[in-house]
Parts: structure tokens; sequence; C-alpha cells
């Protein structure tokens, strides 16, 4: 059987998720036979699943960015000004070449409409929705009739697979087609090992898109005054301090987390389930007007798995908030982390649960 993904253009979370899906999907049945679509980080996919067939093309779905990081509403605005027409353009391209047995998508609307067109089952992978995170923004950046094609769309899915922290009300009007499942994470890390003679280990993580760069290379202009800690950063910023090691900025940075003591980035939902899975106590970085980012932060606040900074904070006192919640907060936040109950073999269900459904 032939299985194609369509991998949503945003940040490297997606590409992480369905590679781990799709290995076990490959463990259960190893006649199973991939092409994954993408676009904006092709080269990632192909770097991280190189045995598979891969095609460079825009699925349809993006949003923009201020310089901050947060949306940039008239940006998004103009995007979403034609997509109905280029939303059935891009369908009817793909019924004329999609040639799979079965859909998965991770969350990219057309592909549930293609799948219903070619008579195929089609599944959903999301921890939120694009009609979620639009409708969240003020003023709202896509006209009602975006929002209800979104909506038609998704309800052709065969099943929805919802991981733990997904806004609840996402599952609710979903709830016909959704599966919760556990936290979605790979199976088989490289893990790297770290070597600094004792010392608080941290780990600073930027976004795939480099969001957070400005603010860490003003952060680093402080990081040499904080002594007992030793920080991991991407080579891009090029820091030649003292307690500070670079990493080749072409590695996957997750697989550096279970060495760490801390991790401080974006709450990004692939970093926060890789925390999770390694036992890693997290500093979350505030990100203004961002639905996921807050709804992430919010959801790891309340259990107590990490806390949260203000990037004005990050950037001009992270010498100071530092060593204040290590000998502080961090201990709660460690303990929890080492005792929580969430468990990590959500590609494993959701594996079973597809083929299940196939046969």
């Amino acid at each position: 059987m032939r299985g194609k993904v369509y991998i949503s253009d945003e940040g490297f979370g997606p590409i992480v998720r369905q590679h781990a899906i799709i290995s076990e999907l490959r463990r259960i049945d190893p006649s199973l036979d991939f092409t994954v679509q993408t676009e904006t980080h092709i080269e990632q996919v192909r770097r991280i699943m190189p045995d598979l067939q891969t095609i460079s093309k825009f699925n349809n779905i993006s949003w923009a960015k201020a310089a901050d990081g947060t949306p940039d509403i008239p940006a998004i605005q103009n995007l979403f000004q034609h997509y109905e027409i280029r939303s059935k353009l891009y369908i009817a391209s793909e019924l004329l070449d999609n040639e799979a047995d079965f859909i998965i998508s991770d969350f990219v609307y057309e592909a549930f409409e293609v799948g219903e067109q070619k008579k195929i089952p089609s599944f959903g992978v999301a921890h939120f929705t694009w009609d979620w995170f639009f409708s969240k923004l003020y003023p709202l950046p896509i006209t009602t009739s975006v929002l209800d094609r979104f909506f038609r769309q998704a309800a052709l899915a065969k099943r929805i697979y919802f991981p733990p922290f997904t806004p609840p009300e996402i599952k609710r009007y979903y709830k016909d087609i959704a599966t919760e499942v556990p936290l979605i994470v790979r199976k088989n890390i490289k893990h790297k090992t770290v070597s600094t003679a004792g010392k608080f280990n941290v780990l600073l993580i930027d976004s795939g898109a480099g969001v957070l760069e400005k603010s860490i290379l003003k952060a680093l202009s402080f990081i040499g005054l904080i002594d007992d800690c030793h920080f991991y950063v991407s080579s891009s910023f090029n820091c030649s301090l003292p307690n500070v090691t670079l990493i080749d900025k072409n590695e996957l940075f997750i697989n550096y987390i279970s060495d760490m003591d801390l991790v401080i980035g974006r709450a990004g939902f692939n970093t926060i389930s890789e925390c999770i899975a390694m036992r890693t106590p997290m500093l979350l970085l505030s990100e203004g007007m961002n639905p996921e980012m807050n709804e992430n932060m919010i959801a790891i606040k309340n259990e107590g798995l990490g806390s949260f900074i203000s990037i004005k904070q990050f950037e001009e006192e992270l010498h100071q908030y530092l060593p204040r919640f290590i000998k502080n907060e961090y201990k709660q936040v460690h303990y929890n982390m080492q005792n929580h109950a969430y468990t990590t073999n959500g590609a494993e269900v959701i594996a079973a649960d597809i083929l299940n459904r196939l046969s």
C-alpha cells in the first residue's frame, strides 16, 4: 500500500512527528511505501527521511509573522485574499497526481478533500488546528467563508489524532472524528552527551524560522556573567564565551535534551513534547498574540512542568533571573518532571489505529 503524507510548511515539529508515525507504520508493515510532500523545509525532510520519496510543493497553508514572531494580521489577510480559488486549484492538481491508497496530514485541509474525492481514507494529526488558530486572532485575518471551508474539509477526515495539551474546544468541535493519543515523539533518538564538570547545563533552542535570533544575541551578552551554568547554543551565533558550547546549526537540538538540566526556548509543541519525554524542565519564552504558544505555556505552567520568562527578562536580565529560578522554582519543576505520568507512545497508537482502519 502507498501512503501520501502532507506536512504543513510551518516549523520542524510536524516533520519530527510525522517521521515518528511513518517509522512506526513501516516497522509494523515494512511493505508500506510513502511519499512526503512539503516545501519550506523539504531539505530537512530529505535529511531526516532519506529513504522516502519526496515532493517539493507548497501545501497551501501558511501565516505571516512580524519580526518578534507575533502574527502579522495585514500580511495574513493578504495571504488568504484569494485562498478559495487557490484551494480549488490545489485540489485539482492533487487529484491528477495523487496515486496513494491513504493520506496522513499535519494539518493540510485540502488533503482531506483529496481523500474524499479519491475515495481513500485520510487521517489528521494535530495539536492545534488552523481554524482555531486564526479564530483566536483579532481582527479575524480570514473571511468566514474561508473558515467554513476549513471546517468542511477537516470534517472529511476519517480520524484526527489529538495529543495532550490540544485546546479542549478543538477536541469538542471535532469530537465525532477525534481520537486522543499520547505525546508523539521519536523512538530512535541519537542522544548527545555533554561533559561540563558538574555545571548546570542549559540548552537554548530557537525556532526553525529563527524567531528568537535577536533575543538570543542580546541574552548572550549577559550569559558570560552566569558562572555556574554552561550554555549550548547554535553555531549560527558564533559565540566564543567560555561557558558556551556551540552546536552545529544543522543538528537536531532535541538530541541534546536528555543530557540537559534545563531547556530555554519558545513553547513549540515539539520542544515541550521532547522535554516531557526526556523529563527535562523547561523555561519558556512568552510570545504575545500567538495563541498556540500562549496555550502551550499555560498548560505547561498549570502542570508544573516548566515556567515562563518574558522576552525582555530573557534579553536583559537572564543573569539575574536564572540563578533565582534555579534556586527556587526549578526544584519543584524538576520534581514534577521526574514524576509525571505522561506517556509518549503516540506514534505507536496512531500507527496501530490507522492500520486497523485500513484493514
